[in-house]
């Protein structure tokens, strides 16, 4: 009798369906819930498929003593130890899909707009319903200078967006790459200077933790930033500092560091402080919509299902 490999959905909530029946092609799903012990759930899982909620450390794979397969529906894999045995399948590397994968660019517009648009405060509720637009008085993208950080998939997305604003746009990228359509800057210190917002989409890697620090920072005054990239990025003491300032024109972030343990990192520090100051914090829902988590999900389901065909588990 082959045997039956056990199959771990470690965010089960609004999975997609199409999804679920590829790997139900491949051994027995079992839906992780909140309440339960979640080394107890892992510890006889063939495979996992995790999201961002829960951070996947060397301790919690070493539980998971039959791990062969770690799958995730991101780019960044900042929440997965590597671990030799255990392969991860991920998105990364996957550029010709995620073409079409759109929800982190178009937040980034969204919270571009909120800024600019004044709407934290313009939204009107029971208890904000002052009826004077003049207070709300905000900006446009069009003819303003956006500098982009990292000009990957991301950074692409948002110049064909920018461009239809009518805005112009300047990159940084640590690959010196030549791209017609678009102008590079050789420092970031020279893109910053030069933008009225900068935002930050690079790739994540342990070598550049924590780079962009005060020195950054300290030319953004009088500009707006957004973070849509990964908090680990940034140094978030420095960031405090910098909104405590309140010498800006804005700023949104979409991710902090350690986002799996909350109440260990910096954002209860931020959300703090950003009271009367235009400053938008979003729970990384960038790449989170109905459409875009489902066609991820399915696509790695795909992949796992075509690699284990080809070489088995």
């Amino acid at each position: 009798m082959d045997y039956v490999k056990k199959i771990g959905i470690l965010e089960a909530k609004d999975f997609s369906t199409t999804a679920l029946g590829i790997l139900g092609t491949l051994g027995n799903v079992f839906l992780y819930s909140e309440d339960k012990d979640i080394n107890n759930f892992v510890k006889d899982k063939d495979i996992l498929f995790v999201r961002l909620k829960h951070k996947i450390d060397v301790e919690l794979i070493n539980n998971a003593a039959k791990l062969k397969y770690i799958c995730s529906p991101t780019t960044g894999l900042n929440h997965i130890d590597e671990v030799n045995g255990v392969k991860i399948i991920s998105l990364k590397g996957e550029d010709k899909f995620l073409e079409d994968i759109r929800a982190t660019s178009e937040h980034v517009i969204g919270l571009h707009l909120a800024l600019l648009r004044n709407y934290k405060y313009a939204f009107l509720d029971v208890d904000n319903s002052d009826w004077n637009r003049d207070a709300f008085k905000g900006r446009e993208i069009f003819n303003s200078t956006v500098g982009i950080i990292g000009y990957g998939r991301i950074g692409k997305l948002l110049k064909k967006y920018y461009d239809s604003f009518g805005a112009n746009v300047i990159a940084y990228d640590i690959k010196e790459e030549i791209d017609d359509d678009v102008v590079f800057t050789h420092t970031i210190e020279d893109l910053i200077r030069q933008s009225d917002v900068v935002i930050l989409c690079a790739n994540y890697s342990p070598g550049y933790n924590a780079f962009f620090d005060r020195d950054y920072f300290d030319l953004l005054r009088g500009k707006y930033f957004i973070n849509a990239s990964r908090g680990e990025l940034i140094n978030e003491p420095d960031l405090i500092s910098f909104i405590i300032s309140s010498d800006f024109k804005g700023v949104a972030l979409d991710v902090i560091s350690n986002e799996t343990d909350i109440l260990n990192s910096e954002v209860m520090n931020i959300l703090r402080i950003i009271k009367g100051k235009n400053v938008i914090v979003t729970p990384h829902i960038g790449g989170a919509t109905f459409d875009s988590m489902s066609r991820t999900e399915i696509f790695i389901a795909e992949k796992l299902y075509q690699h284990i065909k080809r070489i088995g588990i």
